[in-house]
């Protein structure tokens, strides 16, 4: 056995030899105890462990009693345990319990700071007995040490501007969009309320209708001043001469309709009692011009100026031919 087991051996031997005797030399008794905390130099408010732990007879009942209130500490849950101490071996029996307790705790004070011992209560089933394990001290530093104090802080700021929608004065800026609106408003009304009060132009005043077939006659002269076959452009002469002659006979004839096909307007002027030698000819020079439009056909400058004739001669006839399709 070595030396240092030797030496808690007998240390042991002598705690129970004081833990021995009658009833009342035992009341007069005190226990083994001690108390620690670590680390023993802490931060403002930085965690610590505080160990407590008493040797007691293994037949005594121990139960450790709440710290004192104090200020400058918290204390957290505490933590108990029982270990057992044998003679030689188990069969020999135990000679003493020891009992701990960690309880982790927090300082709020700078220096030096007493914690108090922790009380304990030991029931030997002959008195129960109250201790108090040793009072213990913890160094409390800041958290900004000493060299700290010429540390270079960051630069005072001032307040952060508000964001733009809460600067705006929202109450004003409706006001002055209610006040627009009726501006506008009342604008508006006025304008309406002097077209009302108009008097209408006596109908002498009034521009007389012009004659279709002098509008016919004026678009087609326009259109032959662009020289349009010249320039090879068949397919723009043969649509510009169709949409004269459509427009005339729409004016005149009152049966055709924008958008009819060449089919559709052959049929409507058949209806309406074109003469046969005119609804033959305009047929013919319809096709032709449809054929140039969409078909792409081939079409020389004499093709083209003998429809462009035949449809001023057709623009030209009497007075009373048209009268018999109207």
């Amino acid at each position: 056995m070595t030396t240092g087991r030797l030496r808690s051996l007998a240390a042991l031997m002598a705690m129970v030899s004081l833990l021995g005797g009658t009833g009342a030399a035992r009341a007069q008794e005190s226990i083994a105890a001690r108390a620690s905390v670590e680390p023993g130099v802490v931060h403002l408010g930085e965690r610590a462990l505080y160990r407590g732990f008493v040797v007691v007879r293994p037949d005594a009942r121990v139960r450790w009693l709440a710290p004192e209130a104090n200020e400058a500490l918290t204390w957290g849950d505490r933590r108990a345990r029982r270990a057992s101490r044998f003679a030689g071996s188990v069969e020999h029996g135990r000679v003493a319990d020891t009992v701990s307790v960690e309880i982790p705790l927090q300082a709020f004070r700078l220096g030096e700071v007493p914690v108090p011992g922790l009380g304990v209560e030991v029931d030997d089933s002959v008195v129960t007995r109250r201790y108090r394990l040793p009072v213990v001290r913890l160094v409390v530093m800041p958290v900004l040490t000493a060299a700290d104090s010429n540390a270079d802080y960051r630069a005072v700021h001032g307040p952060l501007a508000a964001p733009w929608w809460e600067r705006v004065p929202w109450t004003w800026v409706i006001v002055g969009l209610l006040v627009v609106a009726a501006i506008v408003a009342l604008v508006v009304w006025r304008r309406r309320r002097k077209r009302r009060g108009v008097i209408a132009a006596p109908a002498s005043a009034r521009q007389a209708p012009r004659d279709p077939r002098l509008e016919a006659l004026a678009a087609l002269t326009a259109l032959r001043g662009l020289h349009l076959p010249e320039h090879g452009r068949f397919a723009e002469h043969a649509f510009r001469l169709g949409q004269i002659l459509r427009r005339y006979l729409e004016a005149v004839t009152g049966t055709t309709r924008p958008g009819d096909t060449t089919p559709e307007l052959v049929a409507h002027l058949r209806q309406a009692g074109l003469e046969p030698d005119d609804l033959t000819r305009l047929s013919g020079v319809l096709r032709a011009w449809d054929q140039v439009k969409f078909a792409r056909e081939p079409f020389t400058l004499e093709e083209a100026n003998r429809t462009e004739r035949a449809t001023e001669a057709f623009l030209r006839q009497p007075a009373s031919s048209t009268e018999k399709v109207a």
